[in-house]
């Protein structure tokens, strides 16, 4: 048998509603990258995407991998199935991290001469926190002379183990893919840890060529597929060279419009797309109807383009809800795009989809785990405490009636209660979210918020009945705290209280448990109060100002930043603002601070006095323009910490940004409790690298005839 013929597709599987029930199942994890078939053939390395394009020569380390691998086992032809895969910093990476190492190639693909091209991947360490690429092996077609396809799954998985289990060494860019029998267990794993979903495979099944079988099917978490682009809008205000996708699917022969997108994009991958769309024009709109209304001027393509879009939910008029642009796909026809089915998107009700341990040996790949260890079922020890607690905290809500006690961390045991509490009610938008969830978020984001929040006095807001009921702030620690959670005495204007320190884990679930729903850090840390580590400026917008505005005044600052040589780093409120932070040097008192603040806010009112103000008074300021609050830099003022939930209806969180994201399709109900902690664990902190950056305000200071002292 010639392994790599030409012609060869891999088996696809279908979308299913459930956990397939009964014996002769097992189940893997559903990676997010491009499916590949790998083929050695008399030394000779091929690698194919599943419509049959040659990816050998853009992914040398996995054809080296995979030609050690036949080498090593003894064979001289062999053909496997499998997902390749970003390896990033944080683990085993999605669909976008790929995206993020793309280089440019040809698109001679699409029937174009030059520019940009879609789907090469570098290997060397560039980009987004990835250090390589790797397949993820999970089947096994051809080995030697042995022809494995219309052999049952459990056969061919049998050769495959023992195929690496010879070769000995383990190589990171070709890994085996781990199995259970364990379905729902599985998947409650996957729900916990931001995994795009899992495959049910039965075991007596074969091996079915370019067929879509429903021996194989997909049960997917995440509401994401591949959308085909029909057209784009020309970009408004600040935006360059696009201003959004246009999207859609085929039913038949026809083009169903599915909506705009115009958010997921950096200004590298506005570039790219918009040159490919430019060179794809054409008169009218291909989608079937009357061309879709959009808010700026539509551009209609030739709908050859795929793109692989994340959203939340279809409207009812079929639409998409918070679509987030990932990339572009060369692996997929643009016309074998259709709507895909629902599938296991929201959690079934009862105890199977509620809480218990990982099953034992189940693969992680959730943030903080590297790719060998996902591969073996061997999680490092803090997302293994991760697992544990988020597992605990399930079973106080649903299987305790809301009450017990966990051990967190360093022998600190906390006594929580009332999980089951509706914090955030139902809305059009959104489920419904408890106090329970609001400690599995806190949990999820625990290694990016605490490092952030460390040894900073904190100022809760707690809503005893949730959002919907009475808060209030509350600076005093309790009397009585439990061991482990940290308390200081810290002075501001003139009186000394003893506040809740930032930094654990115990501390901050402790913070959860009194009701709190935002942390909000003093800018300063305990011990040095009047050394602030930034300076902060707050953009809040009138009643009738748009969001859209506040992002113009926000790459304003940006500006005027930029020319005064600081480094801002911006993150949204969770609410309806921006907070733009200014880290800063050591040692830089609180009045140097507040004065940089207030240089920046007013040299941009200047510039723009219709859209932007520091006038403090209400209606002065007046309902249409946006107040840049500069006065939040006084020792005991706090804006809601970053990675931090707020009092929204969706339950938005404070999510910091790279200036590229600041644009006009920048939407706070992007970031959830919900949808957080999968950003985090695809992009990394964006946070703590930036915030590293300090600023030293002395010569801005001088330069404005201000004491830096």
């Amino acid at each position: 048998m010639d392994a790599a013929r030409p012609g060869i597709r891999p088996m696809l599987a279908t979308i299913a509603t459930d956990v397939p029930a009964g014996e002769g199942w097992v189940f893997e994890p559903k990676y997010d990258g491009i499916r590949i078939l790998a083929a050695v053939t008399r030394g000779e390395v091929h690698l194919m995407s599943r419509n049959g394009i040659e990816r050998t020569a853009d992914f040398p380390d996995v054809a080296s991998a995979v030609r050690a691998l036949a080498d090593r086992g003894g064979y001289r032809d062999l053909l496997i199935d499998g997902e390749l895969v970003a390896r990033t910093t944080h683990g085993i990476g999605r669909f976008a991290d790929l995206q993020q190492r793309s280089k440019s190639i040809t698109a001679a693909r699409h029937g174009m001469r030059g520019g940009a091209g879609i789907g090469t991947m570098a290997t060397g360490s560039d980009a987004g926190g990835a250090i390589g690429v790797a397949l993820m092996v999970f089947d096994l077609l051809h080995a030697g002379k042995q022809q494995l396809v219309g052999e049952p799954w459990h056969v061919r998985h049998d050769a495959l183990v023992r195929l690496f289990r010879r070769t000995r060494a383990r190589n990171p860019n070709v890994q085996l893919v781990t199995s259970t029998a364990d379905g729902p267990r599985l998947l409650q794993e996957a729900r916990r840890l931001g995994w795009e979903g899992v495959i049910a495979k039965q075991t007596d099944s074969a091996y079915e060529v370019g067929h879509r079988s429903r021996a194989w099917r997909k049960l997917k978490l995440q509401h994401e597929q591949e959308f085909v682009i029909g057209g784009y809008t020309e970009p408004r205000r600040s935006r360059v060279h696009l201003g959004a996708i246009l999207l859609g699917h085929y039913r038949g022969h026809t083009l169903v419009y599915a909506g705009l997108c115009g958010t997921g994009f950096t200004e590298g991958e506005l570039t790219r797309v918009s040159a490919m769309l430019r060179r794809l024009t054409v008169a009218r709109s291909p989608f079937a109807g009357t061309a879709p209304r959009t808010p700026e001027p539509a551009h209609w393509v030739k709908p050859v383009l795929v793109a692989e879009v994340r959203f939340t939910e279809w409207t009812p008029d079929g639409k998409l809800r918070h679509p987030v642009y990932l990339g572009l796909r060369d692996d997929k026809s643009a016309v074998a795009v259709h709507r895909e089915p629902e599938s296991v998107q929201k959690p079934p009700r009862g105890r199977a989809a509620r809480g218990g341990a990982a099953p034992a040996g189940a693969p992680r790949i959730a943030s903080g785990v590297t790719p060998g260890s996902a591969a073996r079922g061997k999680p490092r020890a803090d997302t293994s405490q991760q697992v544990r607690l988020l597992a605990r905290l399930d079973a106080i809500e649903h299987e305790e009636g809301g009450s017990g006690s966990i051990d967190v961390e360093k022998g600190a045991t906390l006594s929580l209660s009332n999980l089951g509490k509706v914090f955030f009610p139902k809305t059009r938008q959104a489920r419904a979210f408890t106090k329970g969830d609001l400690l599995r978020y806190y949990v999820r984001v625990a290694p990016v918020i605490l490092p952030a929040i460390a040894d900073h006095p904190l100022v809760l807001r707690r809503f005893p009945n949730g959002i919907a009921g009475k808060a209030f702030y509350q600076h005093k620690a309790p009397d009585d705290v439990p061991r482990g959670v940290r308390t200081a005495d810290v002075e501001a204007g003139g009186n000394v209280i003893r506040h809740l320190i930032g930094g654990d884990l115990a501390t901050l679930l402790y913070a959860i448990q009194l009701g709190a729903i935002s942390i909000d850090p003093w800018h300063a840390r305990v011990g040095s109060v009047a050394t602030p580590d930034y300076t902060v400026i707050d953009l809040d917008p009138g009643k009738t100002a748009s969001f859209s505005l506040v992002v113009d005044v926000a790459r304003w600052v940006k500006e005027v930043l930029d020319e005064f040589g600081l480094n801002g780093v911006p993150k949204t409120s969770g609410m309806t603002g921006i907070h733009i932070m200014v880290p800063l040097a050591p040692g830089t008192n609180e009045d140097a601070a507040r004065v940089a603040a207030q240089l920046v806010a007013t040299a941009v009112a200047e510039q723009h006095p219709k859209h932007a103000t520091v006038t403090r008074g209400v209606q002065q300021r007046g309902e249409r323009r946006v107040y840049m609050d500069y006065l939040q830099n006084i020792r005991g003022k706090t804006v809601a910490g970053v990675y931090a939930a707020r009092a929204h209806p969706l339950a938005q969180v404070s999510m910091p940004l790279s200036w590229d994201e600041v644009n006009e399709s920048l939407t706070p109900s992007a970031f959830t409790i919900e949808t957080a902690p999968a950003r985090v664990a695809a992009r990394g902190d964006l946070w703590g690298p930036a915030m590293r950056q300090r600023n030293n305000l002395r010569a801005l200071l001088k330069s404005h005839g201000a004491r830096p002292d």
